[in-house]
């Protein structure tokens, strides 16, 4: 759901390119975007009533029937645990913004996963059910491929699979954050107005 409807909004979203080895060679998952018409990776809007990481999954069980149990995701470092007050997320590999139609823009997070299995079920009613994996050289001939996203998987495919680490993706939670707070100031401290707010951004 376009949560930043006024004109200039930004939505920001998060999507996932799913490699798997098939006979040897590395593929990629892609579908037919029901909207656009164009064919790219899974992925939708981060809603605003959940966090990076449940809307990846939350998106990847309904765009391609697979479980969060079914995936590792590829990191440049090891993971990171949970702290104090922090939940830590997988961090994405690659990150735009891009314009899907006029005077609208999302800025997407896009991760990495592997996987070695078929999707424990079908996408959701009413998502596309044209999907295909498919190589780097493959998708770069489709007829319905996005370039930059063409640019985005063979950079992946090239540089990050098989070289990153590779982490089951059940390791990080699905929780959210504790609702403890960071620091005991009242909620009318911090967030009275701040003058500096006021400053107008341009670029």
């Amino acid at each position: 759901m376009h949560l930043n409807t006024e004109a200039h909004g930004h939505d920001i979203t998060i999507s996932a390119w799913i490699f798997r080895n098939v006979d040897g060679v590395w593929r990629g998952l892609v579908h037919k975007h029901r909207k656009m018409g164009i064919w790219l990776q899974p992925g939708g809007h981060i809603e605003h009533t959940e966090n990076p990481w449940q809307a990846l999954i939350h998106e990847m069980r309904e765009e391609t029937g697979y479980e969060v149990g079914q995936f590792n995701v590829l990191q440049p470092l090891p993971q990171m645990h949970d702290g104090v007050h922090d939940v830590m997320h997988p961090v994405p590999a690659v990150m735009n913004t891009h314009s899907p139609y006029q005077g609208h823009f999302h800025s997407d997070l896009i991760m990495v996963l592997t996987t070695d299995q078929d999707p424990a079920h079908d996408p959701r009613p009413g998502e596309s059910r044209e999907l295909a994996w498919l190589t780097p050289q493959e998708y770069a001939v489709h007829p319905d491929a996005e370039p930059d996203a063409v640019a985005i998987m063979t950079m992946l495919a090239d540089r990050v699979v098989g070289s990153w680490y590779e982490i089951p993706a059940t390791r990080w939670s699905l929780r959210d954050a504790e609702p403890e707070p960071l620091t005991d100031r009242t909620v009318a401290e911090a967030t009275a107005p701040d003058p500096e707010d006021a400053r107008e951004t341009s670029w």
